[in-house]
């Protein structure tokens, strides 16, 4: 008998990872242009995945560049 790992993988995947943007979802939480994304992106401020053509960034991220410019911008 062989016991399938499959829906307990993608459940606690799911609950416990941090939730994964598309580049105009994260525009759109950041309220800022698909330009000004990328340009983050590319200065290694904003991390992010890139899966085949997609390019994906974790919420924990975002939370992390919003703090980083909110520090630079009270210094």
């Amino acid at each position: 008998m062989t016991t399938s790992y499959l829906p307990t993988y993608f459940r606690t995947a799911a609950e416990g990872s941090d939730e994964l943007l598309t580049v105009a979802e994260a525009c759109a939480e950041l309220r800022v242009s698909k330009w000004t994304l990328y340009q983050y992106i590319h200065s290694r401020q904003l991390a992010s995945i890139k899966l085949r053509s997609r390019r994906l960034i974790p919420r924990s991220a975002l939370r992390a560049l919003v703090e980083k410019l909110t520090i630079e911008a009270t210094a």
